[in-house]
């Protein structure tokens, strides 16, 4: 401060320091940034889906790491992860890319949760439990539990870990879809109660990732040993949660079984296809081959699915991606497999290529602040 003007020097005290904003390096197309949040290793890194999907930056999450889940509070301003180095589940400042909170439950590690549309409530898995917790966004106070079950490891395959683990919630809230390792039935809750309303199944073996449509009508799920996915009602004349109507099972083409002769003898999240979503036209499901690198696209709008699209992940031959994921923007118009391309949606075609990751999600700004969250 040696040298500083006295008039000067008071007018630096009184006006408080601007702090920079996260997230203001994206462009701004007809007011709005449009960034895409990867969860990596240690942290988070940003890219703009504006610009080509241009790398932004990076921000640490000190004592973190082994992402299971990752979400967004609109409404608060907040991300949400949930972090297996030490069971922990951790809330983020948008704004500060610091640490607000961070909490460890008596209910073993959170898995991957979803958080209602008004950014107020997490639903969590808690993988060593029965159980998901209903959690307050803003403190991480638990507000109620949902009894499911746990599972039971098979015996003739036996996969890494047993419990609850994906979730759901539908477009307005008012329902949350759960399912659990090892159990092939899609648990729904009522949110305003927090009390099972149904279930859906049983499927052909235990769910992985799973995805519902918009009006509930249909669920569409990875199961154990597919390659593909299994449809099944969500709502029906009686409820919710129905019958399975179909199985969808798909083929590694044979060009790539040539290039690989050799598959691992343990596969990636010990199945096949651990990855699936809808597009947010509720036409395509796209789920991944985990073992070979591919994606692959479904048309939806009729049963059985037809098949539409086989899409490389790899760029060369002799890459081998695992992916574990996909997810959409908000518009519907780029596909993130987890596995480092970015897709055209509608051409299946890659646009780009980035290190994605299971974990990524898009969120939307506004001078500033943000308007809209997507989900994994």
């Amino acid at each position: 401060m040696r040298g500083l003007p006295v008039a000067s020097l008071l007018i630096s005290l009184l006006i408080p320091p601007v702090h920079a904003q996260a997230h203001a390096d994206g462009n701004v197309v007809n007011g709005i940034e449009r960034l895409l949040y990867i969860a990596n290793k240690t942290g988070v890194s940003i890219y703009d889906i504006n610009d080509g999907h241009k790398f932004i930056r990076k921000f640490d999450v000190p004592d973190t790491a082994d992402y299971k889940g990752i979400s967004a509070s609109v409404s608060l301003g907040k991300l949400y992860l949930t972090s297996n180095l030490k069971d922990e589940l951790l809330c983020i400042d948008l704004a500060t890319s610091k640490v607000d909170w961070r909490r460890h439950y008596d209910g073993g590690y959170a898995d991957s949760q979803a958080i209602t549309p008004d950014g107020k409530t997490l639903y969590v898995p808690m993988r060593d439990s029965d159980s998901w917790w209903a959690i307050d966004a803003a403190n991480g106070d638990v507000k109620a539990k949902i009894r499911t079950e746990h599972g039971k490891n098979y015996t003739d395959h036996p996969i890494g870990g047993i419990g609850p683990h994906n979730t759901w919630m539908n477009p307005s809230g008012t329902r949350v879809y759960m399912s659990i390792l090892t159990v092939p039935w899609i648990y729904i809750a009522d949110t305003k109660t927090n009390q099972v309303i149904g279930k859906a199944g049983p499927f052909g073996k235990g769910i992985r990732p799973f995805v519902v449509r918009d009006d509930e009508k249909f669920i569409y799920a990875n199961v154990d040993w597919l390659l593909g996915f299994e449809v099944a009602e969500g709502k029906t004349d009686k409820g919710y949660g129905g019958k399975v109507l179909h199985r969808a099972e798909w083929h590694t083409p044979p060009g790539r079984l040539e290039q690989m002769p050799n598959a691992p003898a343990k596969k990636p999240h010990s199945t096949m296809s651990h990855g699936i979503n809808l597009r947010p036209d509720q036409k395509e499901v796209w789920f991944v081959d985990g073992v070979y690198g591919y994606v692959y696209a479904f048309d939806v709008t009729q049963l059985p699915p037809k098949h539409v699209a086989d899409m490389p992940i790899f760029k060369e031959p002799s890459q081998t991606p695992r992916p574990g994921w996909v997810s959409f923007s908000l518009d519907g118009k780029y596909a993130y497999p987890d596995g480092g391309a970015v897709y055209d949606a509608m051409t299946h075609k890659v646009v780009t290529y980035i290190p994605t990751s299971e974990k990524m999600i898009e969120i939307q700004f506004r001078d500033g602040k943000p308007i809209k969250a997507g989900h994994r």
